[in-house]
């Protein structure tokens, strides 16, 4: 056997320690019980009271799994779906006007396979402004969404995405040009003559 993994101990400082045992209770008792929408300006109060970086106008669903905070940075009118899982080992960034739907899986941790005691591996991940990643996604470590890009519900984001393109699929990739309508009309408008 070559793989031992009760050597796969990721020697955390105690300080670290500390601010996430902290966080998972603040979570837990201040975060999570609060009202779906009317409650975004406490948490995010709270969130830049451990060290994110919170732009203005920003909605985080309260059943969002942050793990560390201060390993998170959104820009103005970010909006975070319920049930998204920020799994910040690394860095986080979303840019302005972006949006990550809900069940989306951000996760910046991984293991080397190729050492025995499978150790944590981190690399940040980057969110253009103006991006949507949409329901139930899977973003890798290391990976940049590029600016205006969509990514497709359920898609598994393994390599960077360019900017204002609309990918999908396992492994994703961009499947075309992602062109702006007219602002303030809808399909719904287009759709019933409104």
């Amino acid at each position: 056997m070559k793989t031992d993994l009760t050597k796969s101990i990721t020697p955390w400082p105690l300080k670290v320690k500390l601010k996430r045992k902290v966080w998972e209770i603040a979570r837990a008792v201040l975060f999570r019980p609060t009202p779906k929408r009317m409650g975004a300006g406490w948490r995010n109060t709270i969130l830049r009271m451990f060290g994110a970086e919170i732009g203005e106008g920003v909605v985080i669903m309260a059943s969002a799994k942050i793990l560390i905070p201060w390993n998170l940075k959104c820009g103005n009118g970010v909006v975070i779906g319920a049930d998204v899982d920020v799994y910040n080992f690394a860095m986080i960034e979303i840019g302005a006007m972006s949006m990550v739907s809900q069940r989306t899986f951000l996760c910046t941790g991984s293991h080397d396979h190729t050492d025995p005691h499978l150790p944590l591996t981190y690399a940040p991940i980057t969110i253009g402004r103006e991006a949507w990643v949409a329901a139930e996604c899977f973003v890798a470590p290391g990976r940049r969404i590029g600016d205006g890009c969509v990514v497709a519900s359920r898609s598994v984001v393994v390599k960077d995405l360019p900017d204002w393109m609309i990918c999908a699929g396992h492994p994703c990739k961009p499947l075309k040009e992602r062109v702006m309508g007219e602002v303030g009309r809808s399909q719904v408008e287009d759709e019933f003559g409104l």
